[in-house]
């Protein structure tokens, strides 16, 4: 499988950085999916909460990782310490839905159902060839993270948002395709095949998520100027 590329990174976090303090084009984009196992009525749309974001520059993948694991905890910690019929008051919360944007060193991560899949001599020949190795709780399949890659982990309740996992997914795919569209170049997700793809054979952007209590962590990696040679 060929991996594509957008080759415009500064752009790209131009773009996502002109929203004054708040970033709302997810929330806007997932009603454009037609297979979302839940939609959204024009009153629920106008609920909607906005999605503040940061740019951390590079962060090593173990790091970002424990980051998102305590960031998971606190918020379904202070949620589920609501009563049920408060959880949907915002203002009872100290933390708010983040969309976390970074970039890795060399990494390669696996999906939760490979763990244990890749043998030890080729996990020594990453160590050498200077490149870690994770497995993690997310879906998906073994993916290259690394600079030049713009990687986003959403930290969203669903439930504030009205979304289904399902609906969350296809979400994203659809506002990576927008973003690529914006600079010229045709994106789209194909049947069967998670993430967005330029051609039946090059992807552009890998997505792999994980969900505990409604609350999302992990989320896209977006090929920008990223060297072709780790794939």
């Amino acid at each position: 499988m060929a991996i594509a590329s957008i080759r415009n990174f500064g752009q790209i976090l131009s773009r996502v950085q002109s929203h004054p303090t708040t970033y709302r084009a997810f929330s806007a984009a997932t009603t454009g999916t037609s297979d979302c196992t839940l939609s959204r009525t024009a009153e629920q749309l106008s609920q909607l909460p906005t999605i503040g974001y940061v740019y951390l520059g590079e962060v090593p993948y173990r790091k970002a990782l424990e980051m998102q694991k305590q960031l998971c905890r606190r918020r379904i910690d202070e949620i589920y310490a609501l009563p049920q019929a408060d959880r949907a008051d915002l203002n009872l919360r100290q933390f708010s839905d983040t969309l976390i944007l970074l970039q890795h060193p060399p990494v390669y991560t696996n999906g939760r159902r490979n763990h244990g899949k890749l043998q030890p001599d080729e996990i020594e020949r990453l160590h050498a060839l200077d490149c870690d190795y994770v497995e993690t709780n997310r879906g998906g399949e073994i993916t290259f993270h690394g600079p030049g890659q713009l990687v986003g982990y959403p930290n969203l309740y669903l439930k504030d948002h009205f979304l289904a996992t399902k609906c969350f997914v296809k979400g994203l795919e659809y506002t990576i395709a927008e973003t690529c569209a914006h600079f010229g170049i045709e994106a789209k997700t194909i049947p069967g095949f998670p993430g967005v793809w330029t051609s039946p054979t090059q992807k552009v952007a890998a997505l792999g998520t994980h969900v505990q209590r409604y609350v999302t962590s992990h989320g896209f990696a977006l090929n920008c100027t990223t060297d072709m040679k780790w794939f």
